[in-house]
């Protein structure tokens, strides 16, 4: 009997592809912001332009109807903008994830070509056993399925491309010219403003999120250009869709703002413009930084954006990672000398967190620096001496807390991390309000808070309260330990405007000391090997330090890793002497935390 062998076909070739998908997304970012300043300009002529007070009788009447015609076109350029916006950015997820499977073809292409050499060299000459001849034909059959199958990908892909290309084009054929934007979107009714106007009243983020769930693809686009401060800035909301808004938000007063020459803006025109360019930087910080375990760069996530917000000092808030997805999120609470203008330094210690989870290992990681409070800081730094500002604050960042838990339907672990007076700040967010959080850290604390006589105030498990203090952290020793607090002795190490603050802390006092026995919270190990050999204010900030203890344990608890956080000895107070801190005695180490 005679057998034959059939060779699987040779697949086609994988066509050259190159398309930059990031760059076409950034395309309709830009377009969708300029989209937004037609809106403004639009409301702008039919409200405070209109309605001035300047003009009355005939006057008025006749300057209302000469606006009209600018208002309506204002109106619906930013509509013609809006639908060219979403096909650029449709068109750019799609290219993305066509070049994904462009990559993937031309990989599958290239093991088929090698088993099909392979198959070709065992068919030369053809062996002589028929169990071999079998086996070689079952193995080609095999091969030709695959080369099938790939065949079939790869017309899809090439249908796939043809579509994406042609909707992206027609979407823009039809608002080429003013005439035709004119024609097809003068007098055409917004569905943002029909959603606007279904919005919850109050701060529930459920109820926001069930709203926002329930709008329509269109509503929910409309809503993010026309009222992109409202959309980025709610609670409850997607933090994508809320990180778009804002990204319109920073983008429009970029430009807006940074068109206006130096000495022809307000103050609050530059103040506003400072603050866009230093959330800009840390926007940037971001995207630049990469995950050591995947070598791919950051994305960031724009969760809060209001510059004009607390009295010119702004807030923003940003994420490393994806807020709406990631298994583990921590909102880590800056404190003294926080403003906007201090985004860059925290987005630093924000990337720094993220990519040592990563490399210890967390699955899925989002790290969020928030500056969503009056810090004290500029004219009122002299705030860090009361706990008012921890308390306002506290109330604040319960709203965000509830707010991540509410926009997501499944299970994440939740950490709270407050640097300084932050961590005070993070205390009466848990005591006064009780937010939904897994775990607390509190680094550098001046003290815990009036309403904390012990970790489990925090409503939590005094377990799930963890406490990272360098022994040499003069803040450190502020808090109430034991009998007397230390602070009045520690705060003589400084002298001038620090000083005085640290001096004003102490005789105030901000609660007890987490880091002491009594309190009964986790301490973690957090010295540095470049400790000080006396109380002082260096040492308060190297806890977001690549290579430190702190960060090291920080990840592990953010990644719910607890058997690997390094515990520390607790500060305790002999009746005999002043507070003793065992950690102080003990030789720093200094552990890899991004793999370099």
């Amino acid at each position: 009997m005679t057998i034959t062998v059939s060779l699987p076909p040779r697949p086609s070739e994988t066509p050259e592809f190159t398309a930059d998908g990031q760059k076409v997304l950034e395309m309709g970012s830009t377009l969708r912001t300029s989209s937004s300043i037609f809106d403004d300009h639009g409301s702008f002529v039919g409200g405070k332009a209109r309605d001035s007070g300047l003009l009355d009788g005939r006057a008025a009447a006749a300057y209302a109807q000469a606006l009209n015609p600018i208002g309506t076109h204002a109106d619906a350029c930013s509509l013609a903008l809006r639908a060219a916006a979403n096909a650029v950015l449709a068109h750019g997820d799609e290219l993305v994830d066509l070049t994904r499977r462009h990559r993937d073809l031309r990989g599958e292409r290239e093991r088929l070509t090698r088993q099909i050499d392979a198959l070709t060299a065992r068919a030369n000459p053809l062996p002589t056993d028929e169990a071999e001849l079998r086996t070689l034909q079952s193995d080609c059959d095999r091969c030709t399925a695959q080369v099938e199958t790939y065949e079939s990908d790869l017309v899809r892909w090439t249908e796939d491309l043809e579509a994406s290309e042609e909707k992206v084009a027609a979407a823009l054929r039809d608002a080429m010219t003013e005439r035709q934007i004119d024609q097809k979107y003068a007098g055409v009714a917004d569905p943002a403003d029909t959603a606007r106007g279904s919005m919850p009243s109050g701060k529930d983020p459920e109820a926001v999120k069930a709203w926002w769930d329930g709008l329509t693809d269109e509503q929910r686009a409309g809503m993010t250009t026309a009222y992109p401060e409202i959309v980025g800035n709610t609670d409850g909301i997607p933090a994508a869709d809320r990180s778009a808004a804002n990204t319109i938000s920073l983008d429009r007063d970029l430009a807006e703002l940074g068109a206006i020459p130096e000495d022809q803006r307000t103050d609050d025109e530059q103040t506003r413009y400072d603050n866009a360019r230093a959330a800009d930087e840390a926007r940037r910080k971001i995207d630049r930084s990469v995950d050591p375990a995947t070598g791919e760069n950051y994305d960031a996530q724009i969760y809060i954006y209001d510059p004009m917000a607390f009295d010119g000092d702004g807030a923003v808030a940003m994420a490393v990672g994806d807020l709406d997805t990631a298994e583990n999120v921590s909102v880590n609470v800056p404190g003294l000398t926080t403003d906007m203008e201090s985004a860059d330094g925290n987005a630093q210690n924000a990337i720094n967190l993220q990519q040592a989870a990563s490399f210890e290992g967390g699955s899925s990681t989002a790290t969020m620096f928030w500056i969503g409070y009056d810090a004290p800081s500029g004219a009122d730094s002299g705030g860090v001496a009361g706990e008012g500002m921890a308390t306002a604050g506290g109330e604040r960042l319960a709203d965000t807390l509830d707010g991540l838990n509410a926009m997501r339907t499944d299970d994440f672990h939740l950490t709270a991390i407050g640097h300084s007076y932050g961590s005070t700040t993070v205390a009466h967010a848990m005591t006064d309000d009780d937010p939904e959080v897994d775990d607390v850290i509190l680094l550098g604390s001046p003290g815990a808070g009036d309403d904390a006589d012990s970790a489990d105030d925090l409503g939590i498990g005094s377990g799930h309260v963890f406490v990272g203090t360098n022994s040499e952290d003069l803040v450190g020793r502020l808090g109430q330990t034991g009998w007397v607090s230390p602070a009045a002795v520690g705060a003589g190490v400084l002298t001038g405007p620090l000083g005085g603050v640290v001096a004003q802390m102490a005789g105030a006092g901000l609660g007890h000391n987490p880091a002491e026995d009594d309190f009964g919270a986790v301490r973690f190990q957090a010295e540095s090997t470049s400790r000080g050999s006396i109380p002082n204010i260096d040492d308060h900030v190297k806890y977001y330090d690549h290579d430190s203890e702190s960060l090291a344990n920080m990840a592990h608890i953010v990644n719910g890793q607890y058997d690997e956080v390094v515990r520390a000895g607790q500060v305790y107070d002999p009746w005999y002497r002043d507070p003793v801190d065992p950690e102080s005695d003990r030789t720093p180490t200094s552990p890899n935390t991004d793999g370099r």
